[in-house]
């Protein structure tokens, strides 16, 4: 009777340590990703969104989606920057690049909602090296009245078989510029 005691403890142990060691951190202003083993420094004079509260950022839950979310946080209402996942079928390589491809579109669509008066302007695609791995970067600027509103920088790339997504929208090109070198200095451990 005793063993079948020690080994329910044992397995109630190993079942509790398996759990936790599947759920991100947000400690000492870095935020750790188990899925994709990813770690970004965040800011003293950013704040981590709450995605179930209305009305944290600038368009809402039309920008910031919360389903596959990973994190979200902002400077301000207007300058945030949003991760979330994609699941796709692995060894799918041109299916994952039109799905690349569309993300920037569908977020531009989510963008309308909230600049019905905005434009596309500038659109490029490059590629970016985010801790050792070759991401895709994509620039879209939304423009009203011929200045520009906003800009949106959406890097993602192919891991496993999800597709990792990063969007940064902001209105101040300082507060975007943060917010793109905060990426570019994260890591992703393989």
């Amino acid at each position: 009777m005793n063993r079948l005691k020690f080994f329910s403890v044992l397995l109630f142990a190993l079942v509790t340590i398996t759990a936790c060691k599947k759920k991100n951190t947000f400690e000492n202003n870095r935020f750790f990703d188990k899925t994709f083993n990813w770690e970004i420094a965040i800011p003293d004079d950013y704040e981590k969104v709450i995605q179930k509260e209305k009305g944290e950022v600038k368009g809402d839950t039309a920008l910031v989606k919360k389903e596959n979310a990973i994190v979200a946080f902002k400077r301000d209402e207007a300058n945030y920057f949003s991760a979330n996942f994609e699941n796709y079928t692995a060894g799918d390589i041109h299916g994952v690049d039109l799905k690349m491809r569309l993300k920037d579109f569908l977020l531009l669509k989510d963008i309308g909602k909230v600049y019905p008066k905005g434009k596309m302007g500038n659109y490029s695609v490059s590629s970016e090296n985010i801790s050792g791995l070759q991401f895709r970067k994509s620039e879209i600027e939304i423009t009203e009245d011929g200045k520009t509103a906003a800009t949106a920088v959406i890097f993602s790339k192919a891991i496993g078989d999800k597709i990792f997504i990063a969007s940064i929208v902001y209105e101040d090109e300082d507060y975007g510029k943060d917010m793109v070198d905060l990426f570019k200095k994260s890591t992703f451990k393989q």
